[in-house]
């Protein structure tokens, strides 16, 4: 059974990076976790949303190179096949 949302894989995620056999620090850890899956409510909705251009820039040109890496594999796979 897969997680329903963003904030419980967040959540698993922490508690598989937290030593499992520290209860109270596990518990205080979780308690102090604040995760947001939007944006929150006070006093955060009202700061300015920023986009910086360099990481997108950044980003896109990861993710290309990483469906360019996907789709050869299948193509060589196919030729080989013929």
């Amino acid at each position: 059974m897969g997680l329903q949302n963003d904030s419980s894989q967040d959540q698993a995620w922490v508690c598989r990076m937290i030593p499992h056999k520290t209860k109270h620090g596990f518990v205080a850890a979780l308690a102090r976790l604040k995760a947001y899956e939007d944006v929150p409510d006070a006093p955060y909705d009202k700061i300015k949303r920023m986009v910086i251009p360099d990481a997108l820039k950044y980003s896109s040109v990861a993710v290309q190179e990483l469906e360019n890496k996907r789709k050869e594999r299948p193509k060589l796979a196919y030729e080989r096949k013929k």
